[in-house]
């Protein structure tokens, strides 16, 4: 009877052990839950996905936060598949008061950081009446997504903050977008008045009448000015501006970038980096660029480059990086102009040639040219709809109600 009762209690404590999470489970769950994400999101930048695993009173446990619900059902489905029987305790964003609210930008050029501190990376910048949708808040800062899909914080005061409502009444009144790079939006109809504030190309203000040689415009935050009527196209004239646009349009827009300096996350005439650059463009033509060079490299259509460039288009997209061991690594973009020469944000927007008898030959950009893509045509025109009733993220947030 005792040599049983050892037998027993040596049983229970193997079982109560396979439900302790060593590092070697741990180390697996973690190869699994990455297998999962990849799956599902293999870009780790279009989604909120901080997951540790790490084990809690004896159980392996999943702890952060994601933004991607059928992820998160998905993972504890295959985890317990898998035989491992996982605590959940990865919270699911928005965050309950956030889900009925969108931010929208309410300075000329906002940052939107890596980490919810001023001091942390710029990533990636917003421009004004740009629609964000919310997920937490932290020391001041807001986790946010914008129409690229790209995640990052912004501080308070770059955004206002509105209910469906509000950002219904927003979405419906008339707009104007900037189409100077830089300029005064002033109290008064008079260039000698005192700015509200300043303003850069591919701004989205709100439109109240134009009187004279002014519009006077809203802001987000209910703030009124003035802007001259030579700093603006109407948001339905800009339409129907870019509709017969194409390349050679594109390339007529970034010429007028030459020589703004260069800014690590910058995407505004303030300062670019160089997807922001082609980014900032093609806005001018009404498409909606996704954020990074080698994001930009999946969108439109592949060209074949040939020694002579002959297939190259005015305005395709050229990118640059590395090949090491099979793998790919995209680093740079620049705008074709035509016969291998580019213009592109390195330093500051420059113009130089990928052939090798002309005198502002770049050898490097040469030595790493990988991918050509055409944009015009190719991809669906969409910039217009984050101003308009048709905004995909208010959509978003009315499911919630």
């Amino acid at each position: 009877m005792k040599k049983k009762l050892v037998f027993l209690m040596l049983l229970a404590g193997l079982f109560s052990c396979q439900n302790v999470g060593n590092q070697n489970d741990i180390a697996k769950v973690e190869k699994l839950v990455e297998q999962v994400r990849k799956q599902l999101s293999p870009d780790k930048r279009n989604l909120i996905f901080n997951v540790k695993v790490v084990k809690e009173q004896g159980k392996i446990t999943l702890k952060g936060v994601t933004d991607l619900d059928v992820l998160k059902k998905r993972l504890f489905v295959f985890l317990k598949h898998k035989g491992y029987d996982v605590v959940d305790s990865l919270r699911l964003l928005p965050d309950t008061k956030y889900k009925k609210l969108m931010g929208i930008t309410r300075q000329s050029v906002a940052n939107l950081r890596s980490e919810p501190k001023h001091s942390a990376e710029l990533v990636t910048q917003t421009l004004m009446g740009m629609p964000l949708l919310i997920y937490e808040e932290k020391n001041g800062f807001y986790h946010v997504k914008n129409p690229e899909a790209y995640y990052a914080w912004i501080d308070a005061a770059g955004m206002t903050m509105m209910d469906s409502t509000q950002v219904s009444n927003w979405l419906k009144l008339p707009k104007i977008i900037i189409t100077k790079h830089y300029g005064k939006v002033y109290q008064t109809p008079d260039s000698y008045a005192l700015p509200v504030s300043d303003f850069v190309l591919n701004d989205v203000f709100g439109l109240v009448e134009v009187q004279g040689d002014y519009a006077q415009v809203v802001f987000p935050d209910g703030r009124h000015g003035f802007i001259k009527n030579d700093a603006y196209l109407k948001l339905n004239d800009f339409v129907g501006n870019y509709r017969n646009t194409d390349g050679h349009t594109a390339i007529k827009y970034a010429k007028q970038y030459l020589g703004i300096p260069y800014l690590w996350g910058g995407t505004s005439t303030k300062g670019l980096d160089c997807s922001g650059f082609t980014k900032n463009v093609y806005t001018q033509l009404g498409y909606v660029l996704p954020r990074d060079a080698s994001q930009q490299v999946n969108v439109g259509k592949e060209i074949n480059i040939t020694p002579d460039f002959s297939y190259l288009l005015p305005g395709d997209l050229l990118f640059f990086g590395r090949q090491k061991d099979g793998k790919e690594k995209v680093t740079h973009v620049a705008l074709h102009l035509g016969n291998g020469r580019i213009i592109h944000e390195s330093g500051e927007v420059k113009i130089e040639s990928l052939n090798k008898n002309d005198a502002d030959f770049n050898p490097d950009r040469f030595n790493t040219l990988l991918h050509a893509r055409r944009i015009t045509g190719h991809i669906g025109r969409v910039f217009v709809n984050y101003y308009t009733l048709d905004c995909p993220m208010f959509e978003y947030i009315q499911t919630f109600n």
